[in-house]
């Protein structure tokens, strides 16, 4: 009777837990359709569906710092990201993520955030991005949408703060090994279809608010 009732406390702590979140693949985008901070998500390029991505693969040239990619999986573990506020801010777990606001973006796997710089990229005439511990500037992206909220699977665009670019990925930028068939993730200065990304598999806080 003693583990009958540790099982039944267990299993009610565990329902309560779930209650407070949203899984995207169990609920529909009608009962929880905005964005919100500490969601842990994966960023959809919207041109190619790659995923954005990262691992420990540290870059061969520019900053020596750990690479970021775009992969063509949906079930990748290395393609979480959770959303943070900026360096310094009060944002909230749950609240809601407005368009406009300055954010960061933590891999979940290795706790470094998107980062990016002045090194140039290996393919193309981008700036390097990369995933960085450092804890600076260099890590904070303006969100870019159009309306109040970021919603969960309309198109976004993520602006570096410091270079004033955009996060961009282009199939015809492909690696080849030890991370073949993964695409080039860059910043570049002018806004088009190939720097649209949005949301999709992930876990998204609700706002009680």
């Amino acid at each position: 009777r003693g583990m009958l009732c540790i099982m039944k406390v267990l299993c009610l702590i565990f329902v309560l837990f779930v209650s407070t979140l949203c899984y995207c693949h169990q609920h529909p985008l009608t009962q929880v359709s905005d964005v919100t901070y500490g969601s842990i998500i994966k960023l959809q390029h919207m041109k190619s569906n790659f995923r954005l991505h990262s691992h420990e693969v540290a870059y061969a040239s520019g900053s020596g710092q750990q690479s970021v990619t775009s992969i063509d999986r949906d079930d990748d573990n290395g393609s979480f990201w959770i959303v943070s506020g900026k360096s310094g801010g009060i944002e909230q777990q749950g609240s809601k993520v407005l368009c406009g606001s300055i954010i960061r973006m933590l891999h979940l796997n290795t706790k470094k955030y998107l980062h990016s710089h002045l090194h140039k990229s290996p393919f193309n005439s981008g700036y390097e991005v990369s995933a960085y511990d450092g804890m600076d500037s260099g890590d904070e992206w303006e969100l870019v949408c159009k309306g109040e909220i970021w919603k969960r699977g309309e198109s976004v665009k993520l602006k570096h703060v410091d270079t004033q670019r955009y996060l961009y990925t282009n199939t015809k930028n492909m690696y080849g090994q030890p991370i073949q068939g993964q695409i080039e993730v860059s910043t570049v200065a002018k806004e088009s279809d190939s720097t649209q990304w949005k949301t999709n598999e992930g876990i998204y806080y609700v706002d009680r608010t």
